[in-house]
């Protein structure tokens, strides 16, 4: 009687040992799953070299999405924003662009502040001439920030004008064709971006 109860409990610790295993079989494929996938999204770059932007693409996106043909159909600065929008759409980033004002500021100091603080981690790691260069070509007062390792960064606003003539006609070129004049008036516009009404909180 004995002898049948300790094979019972031999097969019983065999059952549940197999158990474990099993478990820890399952942790291991899907922490390994997890690591690969990780190490993928590590090691494929945010802009893959081969295939580079075509901006002849920018007027074909912004055809199919109201918010960017929107912004494209409000002069230079919306078409900027636009091209900028495709941009990130095309490499399938989960973002969108922020229609209102204040929260769009907002964002836009904590993202330039993350940008800075990578950017100099970036040139202290890898030792590589690098900046930010962050425009919205709107006038008289157009918006050109530049920040990053010297003397880079000095180059580029030395070539401050010729960089926003360059990309002021080449965002001519991709406008959109103005429409025939309507009643309507004109949206209302900050920092050269159409903003609607329900979206100005200040």
């Amino acid at each position: 009687m004995e002898e049948h109860g300790v094979t019972q409990t031999e097969h019983m610790a065999t059952i549940e040992a197999h158990a474990v295993a099993q478990q820890v079989q399952q942790v291991h494929v899907a922490t390994y799953t997890e690591h690969s996938m990780l190490s993928a999204d590590e090691d494929s770059p945010s802009s893959p070299e081969d295939t580079s932007y075509d901006d002849s693409d920018i007027l074909n996106s912004t055809a199919a999405d109201e918010v960017t043909a929107h912004l494209a159909a409000a002069g230079p600065v919306g078409m900027a924003a636009a091209a900028a929008v495709a941009t990130g759409k095309k490499r399938k980033r989960p973002h969108v662009f922020e229609s209102n004002p204040s929260i769009r500021k907002r964002q836009q100091t904590r993202l330039l502040r993350k940008l800075r603080a990578t950017l100099d981690e970036y040139t202290t790691r890898v030792g590589q001439q690098a900046i930010v260069l962050c425009i919205s070509p709107s006038k008289p007062n157009p918006v050109f920030k530049v920040f990053g390792a010297a003397p880079l960064e000095n180059v580029v606003r030395k070539y401050k004008s010729m960089i926003l003539e360059d990309l002021e006609s080449a965002l001519a070129e991709h406008a959109p064709v103005p429409q025939e004049v309507n009643s309507e008036l004109p949206p209302l516009t900050i920092d050269g971006i159409p903003v609607s009404v329900d979206k100005m909180t200040q």
